[in-house]
């Protein structure tokens, strides 16, 4: 027998991990093909222009997608339950980010990032990977913070863990002002949007759509076979 507890990957996670990632593509980049002739607009305040590039926390925002990794696949093999809910909530949040992008299309002025320098390199290619729009909510700040809530819930690793998460997800928001990718507001939206999606998910039980999709595939796949049944006459 296979043993489940050997898997990186629960069975049951397949599903919420593809639609979590396909959902995330869609939204994040399908949605400029409608804003790229729209009107963008800068939500920075005053206390952004007191916040400086700081070019050493560009290695905490690039290695944040390794840790999202990381959470979301404790999550998802702390229990189906848990996987289904959490995956559900971040459906919900890209959801609401699909119609923050498109209604409020967003930009902002980056650094002048000086030259020379690794660091500055990687802020620099940063830049040219991804465009300056689509910033509120942040979604840099609403996955972390995702992973931190999804560690208070899981049970089967160390108490630290969720300790370490909130450590993180706190570091990671201040990358996205501190490489100058997002402004503060984004981060309010992004902590905000990310306990709306949760809040949702856990109230109408929305995790149980995973179980019902699976079900019916595997159904379509492996139909129940007809049992002719035999009556026996007297």
């Amino acid at each position: 027998m296979f043993d489940m507890k050997k898997q990186l990957i629960p069975r049951y996670a397949y599903l919420p991990i593809v639609v979590c990632l396909v959902w995330n593509t869609l939204v994040y980049n399908m949605t400029r093909f409608f804003t790229n002739k729209m009107t963008h607009y800068d939500f920075s305040i005053k206390l952004d222009s007191y916040i400086p590039y700081v070019s050493s926390f560009v290695v905490i925002y690039v290695l944040s997608y390794a840790l999202w990794i990381i959470g979301f696949l404790v999550f998802a093999k702390e229990s189906r339950s848990l996987c289904n809910e959490l995956f559900a909530a971040e459906f919900v949040c890209k959801t609401i980010c699909l119609f923050c992008f498109v209604i409020i299309p967003t930009t902002m002025t980056r650094a002048n990032v000086p030259s020379g320098g690794v660091l500055n390199w990687l802020t620099n290619a940063v830049y040219s990977l991804d465009q300056p729009n689509n910033l509120f909510p942040s979604i840099h700040c609403m996955e972390s913070w995702i992973c931190f809530r999804g560690a208070l819930r899981c049970k089967k690793v160390h108490p630290m863990y969720s300790k370490v998460w909130f450590v993180l997800a706190v570091l990671i928001c201040m990358s996205t002002v501190f490489v100058k990718q997002h402004v503060f507001v984004d981060i309010i939206g992004g902590i905000v949007v990310a306990e709306i999606g949760l809040f949702l998910s856990k109230k109408f039980n929305l995790g149980r759509a995973y179980d019902v999709v699976r079900y019916k595939f595997i159904s379509f796949v492996r139909p129940k076979k007809k049992t002719n049944k035999v009556v026996l006459k007297k």
